[in-house]
C-alpha cells in the first residue's frame, strides 16, 4: 500500500519565514504611520499653508497617514491571535521587532521633544518649529502604543521579554552622557575663555540648551532604569549591553581623551604658548569627556558590585575592561617604539617624534593601569575564568602581528625596489609596522605563555584531584531523620572528606529553622571530633550524637 509524506522540511522553513514576514512588515508600516502622522501634525501646525507646506508633502502626510494606519491595525490583528499561544521562534522574533521599533520612535521623539524644548531657550536659525513638535508628537503617539503592546499581559513577549526596556535604557544612558559632555564642555569654555563669558551672545545660551537636554535625558534614563525596573533586571541581553555601554564604552572614552591631555602636557612635545593653545582650543571638549566617562563608568561599575549581578557577569565585565587596557596599552607601546625610530630617522622633526612619544606614553601608562587593575597579572587566578579570554587575545593578537609582518616585508621590499626615487630612509619607512609588530607580539607571547601555564596548573590539578580521591579515608556520617528532610544534607554531601548516609525515619518533615539548627549542630561537632558518627535529628532541631568505631 503507498503512503505518502508531507514535506517536513518545506512546512518548517515556512513556520520560521512566516513570523518573519509579518513582523518585518509590521515594523515597516509603523515607521510609515510615524513619518505619516510627523508629517501631517507639521501640515497641521502650519494651517496647511501652500507656502510653507508643498502639495508633495500634504500627499505623502495623507498617504502614509490614511493607507498606512489601516494597513497596519489589520495585520497586528492578525500577529496579536498568534502571540495569544506564541510558539518560542514567534514570541522571540515579536520580541526583536517590538525593541526594533520601540528603539527607533524613541530615539526620534525624544530627541524631537527635547529639540523643542531647547528651541525656547536657543530659537533655531530657521525659526521652524512645527517639524520638531510634529515629529515629537507623531513618533510619539507610536511610541507609545508600541510600549503599551511590550508592557500589557496580553501581548508582552515570552522570549527576551526585557529586551525592549534594556534597549531604551542604554539608549538614554548614551543620551545622557553626550548631554553631560555637551554641558560640560559649555561651561568650561564660559570659564577658560576670556571672550565667552556669562554675558556673551552665545555661552550662556548654549549651555543652557546643554543643560536642557541633560535634564530630559537624565529624567528618561532614570524612568527606565528605576521605574521600568532595569536595574534589577538579569538576562543576557541586559548584561551584555551593561558591559558594552555602561562599561566598556566610558571607559575606552576616558583612556583616549585622558591620553590625548597627556600628550598636550609631556614637556618635550610643544612650548608653554602652544600648550596653552591646544588646551583653549580643546581641552574643555576633552575634559568634559574624561569627566562623563568617568560618572558612567563609576556609576555602573558600582552597579556591578552591588550584589545585583551574579559573580560570572562581574569576571566577564572585569575581563572585559583588563581587555580593553591591555589593547590601548598594546597600540601605546607601537606608539613609543614608532616614536623612537621616528626620533633616530633623519627626516622626521623632533616636534613630531616628540608628540608621537607624548601620545604613546599617555596610552601606555593609561592602558597599563586599568589592564593591572581589572586583570591583575600579578594575582593568582583560576584558570578556567580566563582560558577563552587569554585565546581570544592570543588569536587577535597573533593576527594583528601576522598583518604587520606583512606590511613591514611589503615596505622593506617597496624602499629597495624604489630607492631610486625615494628621499626618506629604511627605517622612517618601516617604523609604523615594526612598532605595532613588536607589541602585538609582545602581547601575543605574554598570553600564550599564560594559557600554557594555566593549561598546565590545570592538568596538574586534575591529576591530585584524582589521586586525593582514590587514596584519602573519607570520613563516615550516618544521619537519621525524617525522609522529607534529606535534602537539607546536600551541603554536608558536597564535602569531598566526607561519606555520607540518610537514613529515614519515621515522621514528618523537619521545619526551616529546626534544619538550619541540625545542619549547624553537625557542622559543629564535625569540626571537634575527628572519628565517625552518627546523628538521630529530633523534631526540635537538637541532634543526638554516637561515635563509631
Amino acid at each position: 500500500m503507498a503512503t505518502t509524506t508531507a514535506p517536513a522540511p518545506l512546512s518548517r522553513s515556512g513556520s520560521v519565514l512566516r513570523p518573519v514576514i509579518l513582523h518585518g512588515l509590521l515594523f515597516i508600516l509603523l515607521m510609515v504611520v510615524a513619518t505619516g502622522l510627523a508629517a501631517l501634525l507639521t501640515a497641521l501646525f502650519h494651517g496647511f499653508d501652500a507656502q510653507q507646506v508643498s502639495t508633495e508633502q500634504l500627499a505623502m502626510a495623507w498617504a502614509f497617514s490614511l493607507v498606512g494606519i489601516p494597513l497596519a491595525w489589520l495585520l497586528w490583528r492578525s500577529i496579536r491571535k498568534r502571540l495569544a499561544h506564541p510558539a518560542a521562534f514567534d514570541s522571540a522574533i515579536w520580541s526583536l521587532q517590538a525593541s526594533a521599533a520601540y528603539l527607533a520612535t524613541l530615539a526620534a521623539s525624544s530627541c524631537a521633544a527635547l529639540a523643542v524644548l531647547s528651541g525656547l531657550v536657543a530659537p533655531s536659525t530657521q525659526g521652524a518649529w512645527q517639524p520638531t513638535l510634529g515629529t515629537a508628537l507623531g513618533w510619539g503617539a507610536v511610541c507609545a502604543w508600541q510600549h503599551h503592546q511590550v508592557v500589557v499581559a496580553r501581548t508582552a513577549p515570552r522570549q527576551f521579554a526585557h529586551l525592549a526596556a534594556a534597549v531604551g535604557n542604554y539608549f538614554s544612558m548614551v543620551l545622557v552622557a553626550l548631554s553631560l559632555v555637551a554641558t560640560l564642555k559649555a561651561a568650561l569654555e564660559i570659564l577658560v575663555r576670556p571672550d565667552n563669558t556669562l554675558a556673551g551672545p552665545t555661552g550662556m545660551r548654549h549651555l543652557l540648551v546643554a543643560v536642557i537636554w541633560l535634564a530630559g535625558a537624565t529624567a528618561l534614563w532614570f524612568w527606565h532604569w528605576k521605574l521600568r525596573r532595569v536595574q534589577k533586571m538579569s538576562d543576557p541581553f541586559n548584561d551584555i549591553l551593561l558591559i558594552a555601554l555602561g562599561l566598556a564604552a566610558p571607559a575606552l572614552a576616558l583612556l583616549l581623551s585622558g591620553a590625548k591631555l597627556f600628550s598636550w602636557a609631556w614637556p618635550q612635545a610643544w612650548t608653554a604658548q602652544e600648550r596653552a593653545g591646544l588646551f583653549l582650543a580643546g581641552g574643555p571638549e576633552l575634559l568634559a569627556i574624561v569627566v562623563a566617562a568617568a560618572v558612567i563608568w563609576i556609576y555602573h561599575q558600582l552597579q556591578l558590585r552591588s550584589g545585583l549581578r551574579s559573580t560570572s557577569i562581574v569576571n566577564a565585565a572585569r575581563l572585559v575592561l583588563g581587555g580593553i587596557g591591555l589593547a590601548v596599552l598594546a597600540t601605546g607601546l607601537g606608539m613609543v617604539v614608532n616614536a623612537l625610530f621616528a626620533a633616530i630617522a633623519a627626516s622626521v622633526t623632533v616636534e613630531y617624534s616628540a608628540g608621537l612619544l607624548g601620545h604613546g606614553l599617555g596610552l601606555l601608562i593609561l592602558g597599563a593601569a586599568v589592564w593591572v587593575a581589572y586583570f591583575k597579572p600579578f594575582k593568582p587566578s583560576p584558570a578556567d575564568s580566563r582560558g577563552v579570554y587569554l585565546v581570544l587575545f592570543f588569536g587577535a593578537s597573533s593576527v594583528v602581528a601576522l598583518i604587520s609582518l606583512l606590511v613591514l616585508g611589503y615596505r622593506i621590499f617597496e624602499y629597495y625596489l624604489g630607492s631610486e626615487t625615494r628621499l626618506d630612509s629604511l627605517l622612517d619607512t618601516v617604523r609604523a609596522p615594526l612598532g605595532w609588530l613588536v607589541a602585538t607580539a609582545a602581547v601575543a607571547g605574554y598570553h600564550f605563555v599564560l594559557w600554557r601555564a594555566d593549561k598546565q596548573s590545570k592538568a596538574e590539578a586534575s591529576g591530585v584531584s584524582a589521586v586525593d580521591h582514590s587514596s584519602v579515608t573519607r570520613r563516615a556520617v550516618i544521619i537519621v531523620g525524617p525522609a522529607a528532610s534529606e535534602p537539607m544534607a546536600a551541603q554536608l554531601v558536597a564535602r569531598p572528606e566526607l561519606s555520607v548516609t540518610w537514613v529515614a525515619s519515621a515522621g514528618p518533615a523537619l521545619d526551616d529553622r529546626a534544619e538550619v539548627s541540625v545542619l549547624a549542630r553537625i557542622e559543629e561537632y564535625l569540626d571537634c571530633e575527628s572519628g565517625p558518627l552518627l546523628a538521630i535529628a529530633n523534631d526540635d532541631g537538637t541532634v543526638q550524637f554516637t561515635d563509631l568505631a
